[in-house]
C-alpha cells in the first residue's frame, strides 16, 4: 500500500491504534503545516503514539514496510518502505534533518530545534524536537561533567581511606563498594547499579563522611550535600532526603523549575537515588541545576522498570561504553547472602531463565508462596482473600496511630495495570470489602484504617505523587496520618488533601523506591505487554521478608521472556557514534 490519506489517521485514531492525544497533536500540526501531506502527519502521529510507550523516538528503519492492525488483526495500512518515507520526511517543512543513512539533506540541529515540530536524525529516528533537544543537552551535560577535574581528596587518601570501612567485612564481597567509593572522591560524575541490599545506601554515608574528613583536615568547608530522589517514599529513605522536584521548585503559575542552569542548587554533592525511575526530561533539568564542579553520585537498578515517562535514562548510563571507568555495579545481596529464594528468584527472573523461575516457584522456600491460578481456580478467590486478610492484621489489629505507623509497609498487593479482573480498582475494591467485613468478626478496634496513596504533587503541604498515609475516622472526623520516617508522623484533614486514591493495592510501577515486608503479586491472566521481566523483577525485589504469587506459570513464564524495549539514542551519542 503505497498511497495514503488524511482518512487513514481517522480509521487509525478510530482502531485504537492512534490515542486521543496522537490524534490531537497530528491534527494540529496538519492546520499549522497545511501544505503537508497524510504521511508526514501520520508519522506525527506514529511519533506521539512512539513516546507514549516510553520511546524518545520513532525508528523508522524497524517500522517501515509493517503493517498497522487493529485489536481484532484487521489490516489497516503498510507503512512505506525506508527509503520513500525518509525522502518524504526530509522534503517536509515540519521536520528538520541531520544527514541520514537514505538522504542527503542537511540542517544545523540547533536551529532545527524550535523551528520544526520533528526532528530526524542520521540514524532514521523520528523525534519530537522537544525531546531531541532533551537528549542532546543530557549527552553534552554528561560528557562535560566526565571530562572535567573536580577538587578533592589526594591519591594516598583515595588509595587509604575508603579501605578502613571495609577492613572487617569480606574483601570478595565488598570490592565493588569499596570502588564505588573511591570513584566518588575521585571523579564528579558516577553511576551505581545494584539491587536491593547491595548497599548502595551505605556507601553514600561513606561518601559523604570522607569527603568531610578530607576537607576538614584540609581547613575547608564540608562539602554541602544533597540527597533527592524522584518519589518521596524514597526521599523519606535517605537521610534528609527531599525529592527532585520538591528541590528544583516548579515554576508556581508557569512553567520549568526555579532552579536551572543559570540558577544552579547550592550542592557540593547530589546523591541521586532510584535513578532508574527518573525520565529523560526530568534527569536533563535536574543535571543542568547541578554545578557543572559539584560531584554527582547516581543509585538505581538498571534491571527494574524504565520510567513511566519517555527515556530509559538510567539503563543507558549503565552500558554506555564512555562512562565504564565512572560506573560500579553491586551484585552482592548483604540481606541474604544468596540463601533465600527471593534473590535466587529475582536473579533467574533477570537473566530471562523460564525454567529457573518455574523450579523455584515450586520448590519450599520458606520466603516465597506461590499459588498457580492455572491449577487452583476453585480455590483460587478464597485463597486470595485469606492472605489478603492475613497480610493487613497488623494494621487493621493497630489500636493507635503509632501502631498503625509502624505496620504501614508491612504489606502491599502489587498489581500490573489499574484496570481489569486483577487490576487496583478492583483489588483495592476487594481489599476494603475483605477488611470491612472483619467488624462482624470483634476483633478490637477502635476505627477503621484506610490506606490511601497520593496521586499529585501538593507543594505548599510537602505531599508528593505516591506517599502513602493511614486514614484513621474518629468521633465522625477522618484524619490521614503520614509517616515522614525522619521527622515523625504529620497529619491533615482527609478533606484537605491533594487528588488520592486506595492504596491497599498499588501498580508494580507505582511500588517503585518503595519496600514492604511481604509483597502479593496479581499476574494478569491475559497475554498483556505490561507483563514484563522487568515487572515481574521489580515486583519481587520490592519484598524485604516475603513474596507471595498468584498467577498461572504460563504467564509467568511469557512474562519471563518478555523485555521491555526503549528506544533513544543517549547511549550512541554519549559513546560519540
Amino acid at each position: 500500500m503505497s498511497d495514503f490519506s488524511f482518512k487513514d489517521l481517522d480509521v487509525l485514531h478510530e482502531s485504537g491504534i492512534f490515542s486521543h492525544l496522537d490524534y490531537y497533536f497530528s491534527t494540529t500540526m496538519a492546520n499549522i503545516f497545511k501544505d503537508s501531506g497524510p504521511l508526514e502527519i501520520i508519522s506525527a502521529a506514529l511519533t506521539c503514539r512512539a513516546l507514549s510507550k516510553g520511546c524518545i523516538c520513532l525508528n523508522l528503519t524497524s517500522v517501515a514496510g509493517t503493517v498497522l492492525k487493529s485489536s481484532e488483526g484487521k489490516e489497516l495500512i503498510q507503512l512505506p518502505e525506508l527509503e520513500c518515507w525518509c525522502n518524504i520526511l526530509e522534503n517536509s517543512a515540519m521536520v528538520g534533518t541531520q544527514v541520514s543513512n537514505c538522504g542527503k539533506k542537511e540542517n544545523d540541529m540547533a536551529s532545527c530545534i524550535g523551528n520544526y515540530p520533528l526532528i530526524l536524525d542520521r540514524d532514521n529516528d523520528l523525534y519530537l524536537s522537544r525531546y531531541y533537544d532533551f537528549q542532546c543537552r543530557l549527552s553534552e551535560n554528561i560528557r562535560a561533567r566526565i571530562k572535567r577535574q573536580i577538587p578533592g581528596p589526594d591519591d594516598a587518601f583515595v588509595a587509604h581511606r575508603p579501605a578502613s570501612y571495609f577492613d572487617s567485612q569480606d574483601t570478595n564481597k565488598t570490592f565493588g563498594q569499596l570502588q564505588a567509593v573511591k570513584k566518588a572522591l575521585c571523579s564528579g560524575f558516577i553511576v551505581v547499579s545494584g539491587g536491593p541490599g547491595t548497599g548502595k545506601t551505605y556507601i553514600t554515608d561513606i561518601i559523604q563522611t570522607l569527603l568531610s574528613t578530607w576537607a576538614n583536615e584540609n581547613d575547608l568547608a564540608p562539602p554541602t550535600v544533597m540527597c533527592l530522589a524522584p518519589t518521596g517514599k524514597a526521599a523519606a529513605r535517605l537521610k534528609n532526603g527531599a525529592t527532585i522536584h520538591s528541590a528544583l521548585k516548579p515554576v508556581k503559575n508557569g512553567t520549568g523549575f526555579r532552579y536551572n542552569e543559570a540558577n544552579p542548587l547550592a550542592a557540593d554533592l547530589v546523591i541521586v537515588d532510584e535513578a532508574s525511575m527518573i525520565d529523560m526530561a526530568l534527569m536533563t533539568r535536574l543535571l543542568e541545576a547541578i554545578r557543572p564542579d559539584a560531584r554527582i553520585v547516581m543509585l538505581g537498578d538498571m534491571n527494574q522498570l524504565s520510567p513511566v515517562q519517555a527515556g530509559a535514562v538510567f539503563f543507558d548510563l549503565c552500558h554506555a561504553d564512555v562512562l565504564s571507568d565512572f560506573r560500579v555495579f553491586l551484585d552482592v545481596n548483604f540481606r541474604s547472602g544468596g540463601k533465600v529464594g527471593i534473590e535466587k528468584l529475582a536473579k533467574a527472573v533477570n537473566v530471562s531463565d523460564a525454567d529457573t523461575v518455574a523450579d523455584i516457584l515450586k520448590a519450599d522456600y520458606p520466603d516465597l508462596v506461590f499459588v498457580d491460578t492455572a491449577e487452583e481456580k476453585e480455590g483460587y478467590q478464597a485463597r486470595l482473600e485469606s492472605s489478603i486478610l492475613e497480610g493487613y492484621k497488623s494494621l487493621w489489629d493497630a489500636v493507635s496511630i503509632e501502631q498503625a505507623m509502624a505496620a504501614i509497609d508491612d504489606f502491599r498487593v502489587l498489581c500490573a495495570h489499574n484496570l481489569g479482573h486483577s487490576g487496583t480498582l478492583q483489588i483495592n475494591h476487594l481489599c476494603e470489602k475483605i477488611l470491612r467485613s472483619k467488624e462482624k468478626d470483634g476483633i478490637n478496634r477502635p476505627v477503621f484504617k484506610m490506606l490511601l496513596m497520593v496521586r499529585r504533587n501538593d507543594y505548599k503541604r510537602l505531599l508528593f505523587n505516591g506517599d502513602t498515609c493511614v486514614v484513621i475516622e474518629e468521633n465522625g472526623m477522618s484524619t490521614a496520618w503520614f509517616d515522614e520516617k525522619q521527622s515523625g508522623t504529620r497529619h491533615f484533614r482527609l478533606s484537605d488533601l491533594p487528588e488520592c486514591e486506595p492504596g491497599f493495592a498499588v501498580t508494580v510501577h507505582k511500588s517503585q523506591g518503595s519496600e514492604f515486608d511481604t509483597v502479593l503479586i496479581i499476574i494478569p491472566e491475559q497475554i498483556s505487554p505490561v507483563v514484563t521481566r522487568q515487572l515481574l523483577y521489580t515486583g519481587i525485589t520490592r519484598s524485604r521478608k516475603k513474596v507471595i504469587i498468584f498467577g498461572s506459570m504460563p504467564m509467568i513464564r511469557q512474562a519471563v521472556q518478555t523485555s521491555v524495549e526503549r528506544r533513544s539514542n543517549l547511549q550512541a551519542l554519549l559513546d560519540g557514534e
